[in-house]
């Protein structure tokens, strides 16, 4: 599983590294068929081999100085797609595990304290009510089921802001429900201790 050298390749590189638009406009529609059926036979989802092959050619496009100096093209660009495909799946899988995480935390959180007074699913609500409003949304899209591209679709954002955001909304639950219960448990300490 390869690319396929276009024609005019080295020509085409030279003309890039110099801020051909017209060039790279060449190499883009030489590889990106290409490109996608590799992408998406490891991601299996359209959304993501977009995203991985947006990602690939801005990268080209950003260094295109340094394409010059690149012997066999086709190879380069493969090499780029496996590693940035691997690296997006490692994240992905990463960005799961907090979530899940998160949500084996929230439970064991409930079921250790369900005499509180203010209910702890109460709390998650104010929490969630207190975020701001890009954050709160991608945080509700996320406990939907929506991935971050998705996401990143319906609200016109890029898919690394989604990721900030709800990062950000993690966080932030987190704090905003361990000082509430900080300041439950003092002050039942100070009533017990009257």
């Amino acid at each position: 599983m390869g690319l396929k050298s276009i024609d005019n390749e080295e020509e085409i590189l030279t003309q890039i590294a110099g801020g051909s638009q017209q060039a790279f406009a060449r190499l883009f529609h030489g590889y990106v068929n290409q490109a996608g059926r590799i992408v998406y036979t490891i991601v299996g989802s359209m959304e993501q081999t977009e995203e991985i092959l947006q990602d690939i050619f801005i990268k080209l496009w950003k260094d295109r100085e340094k394409l010059t100096s690149v012997k066999q093209f086709n190879a380069y660009l493969f090499i780029l797609l496996r590693n940035h495909t691997l690296n997006y799946l490692t994240s992905l899988v990463a960005e799961r595990k907090k979530q899940e995480q998160y949500a084996l935390f929230a439970q064991k959180q409930e079921d250790k304290a369900p005499g509180y007074p203010d209910n702890r699913l109460d709390m998650l609500d104010k929490a969630i009510d207190a975020l701001p409003m890009q954050q709160k949304t991608v945080f509700l899209l996320r406990a939907q089921g929506y991935r971050n591209p998705e996401i990143a679709h319906r609200m016109n954002l890029s898919t690394d802001s989604v990721k900030k955001y709800n990062q950000l909304a993690i966080k932030f639950i987190y704090r905003y429900m361990k000082v509430r219960e900080t300041i439950f448990l003092s002050l039942l300490a100070i009533r017990l201790f009257k």
